[in-house]
């Protein structure tokens, strides 16, 4: 039996930079949370928020305050978990 993945591989791989960066729990400030997205995902200006919103909504990160956005830990690690999602796509 699959089992449906409920968190996408590209909202792994950014909250996994966000993790090295500043650590499980750590805080990044939403500017610094923007410049990445904006240099290594290229997402655009208008969907930024967007973002956030659906990674708040799947438990990777967490507002503090308007500024500041805590770093969640997550079950999912993209470098120990990477047959399981082969496995999930189809690849395996």
């Amino acid at each position: 039996m699959k089992t449906k993945i409920q968190i996408s591989l590209l909202y792994l791989s950014l909250h996994n930079q966000l993790v090295k960066k500043v650590g499980v729990n750590g805080i990044i400030s939403r500017k610094d949370l923007f410049i990445k997205l904006a240099k290594h995902y290229l997402v655009p200006k208008n969907l930024r928020e967007a973002v956030l919103k659906e990674m708040e909504s799947m438990n990777l990160i967490k507002r503090q305050d308007r500024k500041n956005i805590k770093i969640l830990k997550c079950d999912w690690d993209l470098e120990k978990d990477t047959h399981k999602f082969y496995r999930w796509v189809g690849l395996l």
